[in-house]
């Protein structure tokens, strides 16, 4: 028999009835419900995250801009403190610093030479009046104390320097 024979014979064909299935593939429903929920928590915990680190960088912000005012605050008055002490120590103030102390000018200076120990000149002691141009007390023309200088310094405005408020 050939297989053209078989083609016409109909076969006999009894439904199969339905039955559940149980397991995993009974639940299929809960984990089609979990995956979006799952989604949609990571997306709200990723905005919650964000929220906070652009919060926290916007508070740095702000006391960066504080820390810069305060160190250029800090700047000028350094600047103003130094430039009162290098005026205290100008040949002027020193001088007059000197003579308030009760020191004169030594016209009989002695050098020591440091490589061979040689000493020149001989030293003597001084009244006061040898020199009479340089034994009178020198006088400032402007504030002889440093605490005036200070004093200022400490209350300077960055603004008058032509600083930031």
């Amino acid at each position: 028999m050939s297989a053209v024979e078989y083609a016409d014979v109909v076969v006999p064909h009894k439904p199969v009835p339905l039955r559940a299935i149980s397991g995993r593939a009974a639940s299929s429903r809960w984990p089609k419900a979990t995956f979006p929920i799952a989604l949609l928590s990571m997306l709200a915990v990723g905005m919650i995250g964000q929220l906070l680190l652009q919060t926290k960088i916007q508070e740095q912000g702000f006391e960066l801009a504080g820390l810069q005012n305060e160190a250029y605050e800090l700047s000028a008055q350094q600047a103003i403190l130094q430039a009162a002490l290098d005026k205290q120590f100008t040949p002027q103030q020193l001088a007059y610093s000197a003579s308030q102390l009760g020191m004169v000018a030594n016209p009989y200076s002695t050098l020591l030479v440091l490589p061979t120990g040689e000493i020149i000149g001989s030293g003597a002691k001084v009244r006061g009046n040898e020199v009479p141009i340089i034994s009178k007390a020198p006088t400032l023309p402007s504030n002889p104390t440093a605490d005036d200088g200070v004093r200022d310094a400490m209350q300077v405005n960055p603004q008058t320097l032509g600083g930031q408020p």
